[in-house]
């Protein structure tokens, strides 16, 4: 008897059961092609969350340098805070979830 991850919420089970204990999720009708899809699903979504926040990342970045440039804002005032903090948290954003999808499809 060995212990196997729930495909359907990954709650730790046994590999005898019929049902997962948490999401009642019925295991006894998957077979491994159904598996290996639902896998294979499940890194598609969370490469597609990593890309759509990449990209607002992104257009927080550039928005940030276009308020620097369209607003003018004068050195200490609220829209400079406004737009530094645009572009910082922006490329912070950008940055960390390019390392997400670079660190996930190592791991396939």
């Amino acid at each position: 008897m060995a212990i196997i991850a729930c495909p359907f919420c990954g709650h730790k089970i046994s590999d005898k059961s019929t049902s997962c204990s948490k999401c009642n999720g019925d295991i006894s009708a998957l077979t491994p092609e159904k598996v290996s899809a639902m896998n294979r699903d499940k890194l598609l979504d969370k490469s597609q969350r990593f890309l759509n926040i990449s990209m607002l990342g992104l257009f927080l970045f550039l928005g940030g340098f276009g308020l620097m440039y369209w607003w003018d804002p004068l050195p200490g005032s609220t829209q400079q805070l406004i737009a530094y903090s645009c572009v910082g948290f922006g490329f912070v954003m950008y940055i960390v979830s390019r390392l997400g999808l670079i660190l996930l499809k190592k791991r396939k």
